[in-house]
Parts: structure tokens; sequence; C-alpha cells
């Protein structure tokens, strides 16, 4: 007689895969950071604070007195007070501009004189043309520049200006 040993020895094979199963699934969660737990091995985060939001600058509520205001970069002063009888239009398609430039300071200057015309839909630039006129103390000088550019007379719009270059 015989006795069939397979079923009870299938019975106990199957506890050392069950046990060994357990442990698999019971160590597959140990050594988890949670979002508590300080980790020193990791650099900590870096903080930015809050930056304020930007606000435009007020508008000027005074005319300067001077034509003549302070340096801008460059060395440059703003003299676009020392233009007037400023006219800048197209006559067809063809553009041309005429001002008059007053040196108003005690001392001879050159000025530059910018013209430009550019887009009313997104401010971008056509064309621009500088003039560059030297003028003594108190003296004025017309300015021109005809037929400087031609092209749309709608959608666009002309921007003048005058520097002077701060004397070393």
């Amino acid at each position: 007689m015989t006795r069939r040993r397979g079923r009870r020895d299938s019975g106990w094979a199957t506890v050392p895969a069950l046990a060994l199963l357990t442990g698999i699934l019971a160590l597959s969660g140990c050594g988890q950071p949670t979002a508590g737990d300080p980790d020193d091995t990791v650099a900590p985060t870096v903080e930015v604070p809050v930056q304020p939001t930007l606000t435009a600058d007020p508008p000027e509520t005074s005319t300067p007195s001077a034509p003549v205001s302070a340096a801008g970069p460059g060395g440059l002063f703003d003299a676009s007070q020392s233009l007037t009888d400023v006219t800048c239009a197209a006559t067809g398609r063809t553009w041309s501009f005429t001002a008059t430039l007053t040196n108003s300071d005690a001392d001879a200057h050159e000025f530059t004189v910018a013209v430009a015309v550019v887009r009313t839909s997104d401010s971008s630039e056509l064309v621009s043309k500088e003039i560059v006129v030297p003028l003594a103390a108190g003296a004025s000088a017309p300015v021109t520049a005809d037929a400087f550019w031609t092209g749309p007379s709608t959608g666009v719009e002309c921007l003048t200006g005058a520097t002077v270059k701060e004397d070393d």
C-alpha cells in the first residue's frame, strides 16, 4: 500500500509561497517618502517672495520750463520743445516734413531731428530719417525733409522729435 503524498505536499508548498508574497507586498511600501517626511539628502526648495504688481507711471502734470530736459541714455537731452511749426504729412503718397528748430540755450549745440512714419495698428516703423542741425546760441533754423518717403497716407502716423548731445 502506498499513500499519496501529492495532496498533502501541495498544500504545504503554498504556505511558503503565500508567506513570500505577503513579505514582498509588505516591503514594497517601505522606504517610500510621504509628504511630511523630511529627507536630508534632498536640497530644500527655493522660496521666492511674491513680486509686486507693476503699475504705470502717473502722467506728468507740469510742463518743463526749459526746452532741453535732463540727459537720457547716451548723454542725449530731449529737445523736442525746440521744434515748432511742425508739419509732417503726405501729399498723395509722398511724405514731407518741415519745422523750425530753435536753440534757446546760451551755448551752441548740434541737434538731431528725427522723423518716422509708423503703422497705427502695431506701432511698427515703416521709415525713419535723422537730420543733424548745428545751431548757435539763440539761433533758429528751418528743418525740412522733402519727399522722404512714398507710402500710404492711411493707417500710419508721423512721429517727430529732437535731441541734443550732452557736451563733454
